[in-house]
């Protein structure tokens, strides 16, 4: 008995000097979380990308020389591209999805703001507060 805790105590102080912590203690053992994606914020993500899309092409198009402000039409196209983007980035459970989201709903926003003013461009923002909302209890599942 004695020479079994005088070996333990040996390998910790062979272990603190070297730094190497214990193996009982790791700190790679890290809980698996089910990731739970549900009806709703699935809907939400599969419409941001079919919305972005058709947006980006719709934009692109109206995008002629005879349209006066023809930039507001380019940052709405980056717009909608970032939402498609910020959505692959969301239903992998990417933080940085969030992220690009909002701020491609900024870019959107202040468009919306140039060409038709404040109270159209409200519905820029609705988008951005429900997927935040739907994400509201499922932040812990983002990677870094």
């Amino acid at each position: 008995m004695a020479n079994k805790s005088k070996t333990q105590q040996k390998s910790k102080s062979q272990q603190q000097k070297s730094g190497a912590k214990p193996a009982s203690k790791s700190t790679t053992n890290k809980k698996q979380v089910h990731k739970v994606r549900g009806f709703w914020l699935t809907a939400a993500l599969v419409l941001m990308i079919v919305t972005g899309l058709a947006a980006a092409i719709f934009y692109n198009a109206a995008n002629t020389p005879q349209v006066d402000r023809t930039w507001i039409l380019t940052m709405m196209v980056v717009a909608n591209l970032l939402d498609v983007i910020a959505a692959i980035g969301i239903w992998l459970w990417k933080r940085w999805g969030m992220y690009v989201y909002l701020f491609a709903t900024a870019i959107a926003f202040v468009a919306g703001l140039a060409s038709v003013g404040m109270w159209a461009s409200f519905y820029l923002i609705l988008p951005a507060v429900i997927v935040g909302w739907l994400l509201r209890s499922k932040w812990d599942y983002f990677d870094e």
